[in-house]
């Protein structure tokens, strides 16, 4: 009876969506049930390439898997991971093995990440792999030929990007990237940040509103506006600004020059936005996949991160501040084991933080600009923390990790946090002591 609910459900979507869109939108749907077809034969055909692997896999192993190229993070970070302990031999077969991996060219979103990552890994054409791939997982034994670092998210706990350098420029790629700074402003010498602020215009551009709901992103987005401040007192600190993006919903408009809103030049392109995250002096995010640019190229980064217990902790480099918790029912807010114990420190839907009664308030434009000053000042002197403000990092590295293991069950916690290196906002730790709780 549910079966035949939903594909009722189903065939009336597709009327509606036909009346909506018109006969476009027809067209389209026949191109995909053709195209749905045609990908059933294939990996029907693939389970022969599957079964030999299987007979020969006692003597070698042969693992198939598509990298992630269709979110730009995780093309740069799940890949750099799997680079890492490829060449570092770490969680390898021990049986002699070969790797073939291959791209989705349909899912490409940075063509200059793609050109570094052929210049590092043999890719082989999509439409051989592919079925073989998916055949793959029908047959038992699966888990053997397939590359977990690949297609499962697993934290760099290790700083193996510390180890092991995953990408570079070629001698004229670095060239052109001088050139290009050169354009915007800066001498060879000048120092620039990224500013990496989330809103809904990118997920907009790579899928419609009408092919998908994007509103679970929500509790993710910020103001950009309440970054001005931050940006100025960089500049006044001898630093660029390039806020990034590839398009946004409103301009980070200024009259200083060393403020740029590059998401709305016309010099952006995919290259610049891989050079500029691997040359910044360090990023600040709101947490989206171009940060991972400027961590694989090992630079500090400044995490406004929400949920909280998504943040990345195992960098010393590393700075993090999430957004105001509001218990509306009390009016108050919550401190950090309240978050955890309210069950929104894993919270990846604006939904959940609705149906718990919280709302989000995002950080004062003061809060921003505290917080890229103790990295300036941590990059610039090494500064030592005092007494009474190492005293407030161990009481947050403390709740931080007794709240994780207290709430482990919520999410896998072996692949999120190791030792907890990271620190919290000095300057908001001070002023909001009773968060530390």
């Amino acid at each position: 009876m549910k079966i035949i609910i939903k594909i009722n459900a189903f065939i009336k979507k597709q009327i509606t969506d036909v009346n909506t869109y018109g006969i476009r939108e027809l067209f389209r749907k026949f191109y995909l049930l053709i195209k749905f077809l045609a990908v059933i034969l294939m990996d029907i055909i693939a389970i022969v390439p599957c079964l030999i692997i299987r007979l020969i896999s006692p003597w070698f192993i042969i693992r198939i898997e598509r990298i992630p190229a269709g979110n730009f993070g995780d093309f740069v970070w799940m890949t750099a991971m799997y680079y890492c302990k490829k060449k570092l031999n770490i969680d390898q077969p021990k049986r002699k093995h070969i790797d073939l991996l291959y791209i989705n060219p349909t899912s490409i979103y940075n063509k200059q990440i793609e050109k570094m990552w052929k210049r590092k890994l043999k890719i082989y054409p999509s439409f051989l792999l592919d079925p073989i791939r998916t055949a793959n997982r029908f047959i038992p034994g699966w888990r053997n030929h397939i590359i977990e670092n690949l297609c499962i998210h697993q934290r760099d706990l290790d700083n193996l990007f510390e180890k092991h350098k995953s990408l570079e420029f070629t001698e004229e790629e670095e060239i052109f990237g001088k050139k290009m700074l050169n354009k915007f402003g800066l001498s060879d010498q000048d120092k620039f940040v990224c500013f990496a602020i989330r809103d809904g215009a990118y997920q907009l551009k790579k899928i419609s509103a009408k092919e998908r709901d994007w509103s679970y992103h929500d509790y993710r987005h910020t103001d950009v506006d309440n970054f001005m401040l931050a940006a100025e007192e960089l500049s006044k600190r001898g630093y660029f600004v390039f806020r990034m993006g590839v398009v946004a919903e409103k301009p980070f408009t200024s009259k200083n020059p060393k403020i740029i809103d590059y998401v709305n030049s016309n010099l952006r392109s995919d290259f610049m936005d891989i050079y500029l995250g691997a040359n910044c002096s360090f990023c600040l995010s709101t947490g989206y996949g171009f940060e991972e640019v400027p961590n694989v190229f090992r630079k500090p980064i400044v995490q406004m991160i929400q949920p909280l217990g998504d943040a990345y902790t195992h960098n010393e480099k590393h700075l993090i501040l999430t957004k105001h918790h509001i218990f509306k029912k009390e009016e108050r807010r919550l401190s950090l084991s309240e978050i955890f114990s309210h069950g929104v420190a894993y919270a990846y839907d604006t939904k959940d933080f609705v149906e718990k009664g919280i709302e989000l308030k995002e950080n004062s434009s003061e809060e921003i600009r505290d917080i890229v000053i103790e990295m300036d000042e941590y990059l610039k002197n090494n500064k030592e923390l005092s007494g009474e403000e190492k005293e407030l990092q161990k009481t947050f590295k403390d709740l931080y990790a007794s709240n994780l293991k207290r709430y482990s069950h919520q999410i896998n916690l072996v692949r999120i946090h190791g030792e907890i290196r990271s620190r919290y906002s000095t300057q908001f730790l001070k002023k909001n002591r009773d968060w530390l709780r």
